[in-house]
Formats: structure tokens, sequence, C-alpha cells
């Protein structure tokens, strides 16, 4: 099957991006998981911003593109002739060939410009008690404003490059079960199910129609899904 746009990454850069091309781009987008907009939802990168899971799956849904989700990409290749490019796509069901005139990934998963990630969780305090100030080697947390009885707050456990999302969760377990004791009456509610990556790379050129444009590089979902939009417009004028 063949495509105006292939879209690696249901991040909300990817959104931006194809709410901006449809109707002038037929496009794919292809998620290796079953999680939209992954990058500020399922990662706990942003207090309060998790919450909005329901409203970016409808986004996903209402969009006027192809969405694959579960789905790997194993190789993007140049054509011979120079025009556009073969993706070839792995899921639990088959294995398929696209082609795209232009490439947009906007995952890490292709990069080398990795300089940092933390695994991410959710904890709270039931009783109301205000967040204590201390310093945990490795950790980071950021406090929650909202007005329920109980405290809430984002724990971010910065991880070495080489582990993966199984081995991170075992080790912020390990770790959590020796806290500082301000953090002992402190549960954890929630555990993310991918890194919280981070990147300067921003936009580049990989080569000619095929873009890198990592959700990681913006620290909002605003700021993402704008530089979607932003590079949606320059593909629709080419």
């Amino acid at each position: 099957m063949s495509y105006d746009l292939v879209i690696i990454g249901a991040t909300t850069t990817a959104l931006g991006l194809a709410q901006t091309v449809q109707g002038s781009l037929k496009t794919l987008i292809v998620n290796a998981t079953e999680m939209v907009a992954y990058d500020v939802v399922n990662n706990y990168k942003q207090p309060e911003v998790y919450t909005q899971g329901a409203a970016y799956n409808k986004q996903f849904r209402d969009l006027q593109a192809d969405v694959l989700l579960g789905t790997d990409v194993v190789r993007v290749t140049k054509r011979e002739n120079g025009g556009g490019y073969i993706l070839e796509l792995l899921n639990i069901g088959d294995f398929r060939t696209v082609e795209a005139k232009f490439v947009v990934d906007t995952t890490m998963e292709r990069e080398e410009t990795l300089t940092g990630k933390s695994l991410n969780a959710i904890i709270i305090q039931q009783k109301g008690e205000k967040l204590p100030l201390l310093t945990w080697p490795g950790f980071s947390i950021v406090s929650e404003q909202h007005e329920h009885k109980y405290r809430s707050a984002i724990l971010k456990f910065d991880c070495a490059p080489d582990w993966n999302v199984a081995e991170a969760r075992h080790r912020l377990i390990d770790l959590w079960l020796e806290r500082p004791e301000p953090l002992q009456n402190w549960k954890i509610a929630a555990m993310a199910f991918c890194f919280e990556e981070r990147t300067t790379s921003g936009l580049r050129t990989r080569d000619v129609g095929y873009t890198a444009l990592p959700a990681a590089s913006f620290a909002e979902p605003e700021e993402s899904i704008a530089a979607g939009i932003e590079l949606g417009r320059s593909l629709i004028t080419c």
C-alpha cells in the first residue's frame, strides 16, 4: 500500500502533524505499542497531563489517517529510484511493507541523541501531608497541585541508557522499599509503562523526504503539537 506520509510514533508531535495534513496527504501512523500520546500520558512526564489520556485517544480516533498500533517498524529503505521510501512493518498478526513519499519519525527508537531518561511514578500521601523537602540521589520529585484531600507527586527515577522498562521498574521498587524516612507515609499509586526520554536534537533531516522530529525534544505537549503542526504545513507546500 502507498501513502503520501508515514509517521513513526503515535506521539503528540504525530497528532499535530496528522491533524494538519489530513485532507491533503494520505497518512499512516505506526506505533510500537497500543498507547497513543504516550510521550506525555503514559510516562507521567508532567503533573495532571496523564489524566488527559481519553481526550488524546479520541483525537487519534478522529484523525483522517490510518493508525497501526502494536506494530514495529523493522526497516526504512530508500527506494532505488530515489522516489520515497519502503517501510517494513511487523506486528503479532502479520508482516507487511508500505511505501511513502515522506517519512517522519517522532520516536527515539532510531536516535542516538538521548541525553537522559527516567522511569516515573505517581506517589500519594492519603493524609494530605505536604511533600517533604529532601535530597534523594538518583531521584527528583515534582509536586502536583490540586484540591483533593490527599497529596500527590511525580517521582522521577534516573535510568541508565541501556535499561529496559522491566529492569527499571524492578530497580525502582527495590529502592522505594529503602526510601528516606520523610517518604515512609507515601505510597506508589501507579508506575509508568514507558520512559520519559530527553533529547535536544529537535527537527533534523535524515535524508530527502525523511525527517526526524522526536516528541522527546519538547517539555510541554503544546510545544510538541505545535512542532508537528509547523512541520505539517511545510509538507503540504512541498
